[in-house]
């Protein structure tokens, strides 16, 4: 029997990690330039991040509705942002 797909796809991501912080536990993925094909806004600073900008996108781990359910509500951030964000919240 073979594992359930997502774990297989992030078993082998070298862009992807999994995160502890203040606020929980995090899924975390590095996106490089060359794959981020279109503008997002970022949540830390409601600034744009541009088409072809490295950045992250991050999920829950620890959502009481699950893994599909976080990762439906993932959020891209600017690098810097995702590493300052607000450690007074938790």
């Amino acid at each position: 029997m073979s594992p359930p797909r997502d774990l297989t796809a992030t078993a082998f991501d070298t862009n992807y990690s999994h995160e502890t912080a203040f606020d929980g536990g995090w899924h975390v993925r590095q996106i490089p330039a060359w794959r981020a094909v279109k503008n997002y806004t970022c949540p830390g600073c409601v600034g744009v991040i541009l088409q072809g900008q490295a950045h992250v996108v991050a999920w829950r781990s620890d959502w009481i509705m699950g893994d599909e359910d976080a990762g439906s509500m993932r959020r891209h951030w600017h690098s810097a942002c995702w590493r300052n964000r607000r450690q007074d919240l938790g």
